[in-house]
C-alpha cells in the first residue's frame, strides 16, 4: 500500500511539474507586510517571472526601484529618479527567492531548495494524512534541514528550517490557493522567524491580480544603457 501512495504521489508531482512549464509567464502584484515588534513595514511591488529564471521586480514602496534577475543571482536594480544602476553578482537577490518563479518553474516537489544544494532525506506521513518531507543541506553555511509537510491534495502546507538538534529556526505557511493558469498557487505566504524564544519576526505577503502567460512590457524591462553607476561610497538607497 505504501509503495502505491509514493508511487502515485510522484505521478501527481510531475503532472504538476508539467503543467507548469507549460506557462510560459506569470505576474502580480504583491503586498508585504513586516511585523517586528510594534514595527509594521508594509512593502508593495509587482513582480515579473519567465520560466527561463528571468525575474522582473518593479518596487513601489518604500522605495522605488526595478530590479531584473536570474536565477543565478545576477541583477541589476535600477532607481527611475535618479538614473542610477546598482549591479550584483554574488547572490544578493535571485529569482528562486521568489515563490511565484517557484511554481512558475514547477519546483512544487521541494520549494526550490534543491536549487540550495539541499538532498532529500525522507518521506514519511504523519497525522491526518499529512505528508512530510525532510531536506539535509550540503552547504555547512545554510540551515542544516528543511522540511515540507502537504496537504491531503499533494500541495505545500508550511516549510520549515530547523537547527541540527531539530529547533525551528523559520516557519512558512502556504495558504488561500487558487489555480493561476495551470496549477495551484498560494496567494498568502505568512513567515515566522524566531529571533529567540521570546522574539519573532513576522512577514505576511499577499498575492493579487496573477496573469497567466500575460504581454506586460514589464516583462522585457531592461536597464537603460545611459544609467549611472550608483556610487555606494557617498549614496544610499532612496
Amino acid at each position: 500500500m505504501r509503495k502505491s501512495l509514493h508511487g502515485l504521489l510522484a505521478v501527481v508531482f510531475l503532472l504538476l511539474s508539467v503543467q507548469a512549464f507549460g506557462q510560459r509567464r506569470l505576474s502580480a502584484d504583491v503586498e508585504v507586510k513586516t511585523v517586528s515588534g510594534k514595527s509594521v513595514v508594509t512593502t508593495t511591488k509587482s513582480v515579473y517571472c519567465a520560466n527561463n529564471g528571468r525575474l522582473v521586480v518593479c518596487n513601489h514602496k518604500p522605495v522605488e526601484y526595478v530590479m531584473e534577475t536570474n536565477i543565478n543571482g545576477e541583477t541589476k536594480i535600477y532607481f527611475p529618479k535618479t538614473k542610477e544602476v546598482m549591479v550584483d553578482n554574488q547572490g544578493l537577490a535571485s529569482s528562486k527567492d521568489e515563490l511565484l518563479a517557484i511554481f512558475l518553474l514547477g519546483r512544487i516537489e521541494d520549494l526550490g531548495v534543491g536549487l540550495y544544494g539541499y538532498k532529500l532525506q525522507k518521506t514519511e506521513y504523519v497525522e491526518d494524512g499529512l505528508m512530510k518531507k525532510t531536506f539535509k543541506s550540503v552547504d555547512p553555511s545554510m540551515p542544516p534541514f528543511t522540511e515540507i509537510v502537504y496537504g491531503k491534495d499533494y500541495l505545500p502546507i508550511y516549510s520549515a528550517t530547523l537547527t541540527e538538534d531539530g529547533h525551528v529556526q523559520v516557519k512558512v505557511y502556504y495558504s488561500h490557493y487558487q489555480t493561476v493558469g495551470y496549477v495551484p498557487f498560494p496567494h498568502r505566504q505568512t513567515q515566522i522567524t524566531y529571533n529567540s524564544p521570546k522574539d519573532s519576526t513576522v512577514v505576511r505577503t499577499v498575492y493579487s491580480n496573477i496573469v497567466a502567460d500575460g504581454d506586460d512590457k514589464m516583462f522585457d524591462f531592461k536597464v537603460p544603457a545611459d544609467a549611472k553607476p550608483m556610487d555606494l561610497n557617498t549614496q544610499k538607497m532612496r
